[in-house]
């Protein structure tokens, strides 16, 4: 299933417990995922940073000039006003539109593949429906970038390209590591699909690019999460999806404004 979530929506994941609402307050706009109960996590964002447990899954719009002294701080009193718990709260920050998020999700076995008994050889398990995999993706790409390439400082501002994935199962340290590998790889499909280039070749990503993987804890136990596998397989397709979704929605939208700016 993929599709653009728009402001206002809230969404109901097929992950038991697990949903995500915009959320517009006097303080400032945000996707906030939930859980009813506590997430492990491993987010590439400073605050609620590395591995954790986390209950809701933040991820806050700011304006690109957003230059704070000290963000650890100043994400805290937000996310304090907002009436949520610092500790249990794992947040992320873009200047991307957040109302414009791709959302996709699968869940293994797929569809097209009722009544066979799939086999993750690399995992050493056979799957079964309890292998769920939910991707939110939010596309901004003011600062568009190649991995590799040579890019002026002035290139370092929050754009950013924020995946947060939420999955049904346990991944150890190791497989939670290889799901950020797979989810960026992912990424850098998405954006040949799109074919969004920097410099006359296809862009990686951005420059402040930021990942967030969940899991429950609940059912299966992976050792990888590579492409050769089943967890591996879905993230990459949940990831490819949902930034597909939001990319073609911001595309859409600078469309619009450099429409109305000419007639301006």
């Amino acid at each position: 299933m993929m599709q653009s979530e728009r402001e206002g929506t809230s969404t109901r994941s097929l992950i038991a417990g697990v949903g995500m609402k915009q959320v517009v307050s006097p303080h400032g706009r945000y996707m906030q995922i939930t859980s009813e109960n506590p997430l492990r996590t491993l987010n590439s964002s400073p605050w609620g940073g590395g591995f954790g447990h986390h209950r809701v899954l933040m991820n806050r719009q700011v304006d690109k000039t957003y230059n704070e002294t000290d963000p650890l701080v100043e994400m805290e009193a937000f996310i304090a006003r907002e009436r949520l718990e610092p500790q249990d709260t794992a947040g992320m920050l873009t200047a991307a539109w957040v109302n414009d998020v791709g959302f996709s999700e699968l869940a293994w076995p797929l569809e097209e593949e009722r009544g066979v008994q799939p086999v993750d050889a690399v995992n050493g398990v056979h799957e079964d429906e309890s292998l769920r995999v939910a991707a939110w993706v939010t596309v901004g790409l003011g600062n568009k970038a190649r991995a590799g390439a040579i890019l002026p400082a002035t290139s370092l501002y929050p754009g950013t390209i924020n995946t947060i994935i939420v999955i049904e199962g346990h991944l150890t340290d190791a497989a939670m590591v290889n799901a950020v590998i797979t989810a960026t790889e992912a990424k850098a499909a998405a954006l040949q699909s799109l074919h969004i280039t920097v410099g006359g070749q296809i862009a990686t990503g951005t420059t402040t690019d930021a990942v967030l993987i969940a899991t429950t804890g609940r059912g299966t136990t992976f050792r990888y999460a590579g492409t050769a596998t089943t967890v591996g397989y879905l993230i990459g397709r949940t990831v490819h999806e949902a930034i597909l979704a939001s990319g073609q929605l911001y595309e859409l939208e600078m469309s619009k404004r450099t429409a109305a700016h000419s007639q301006g």
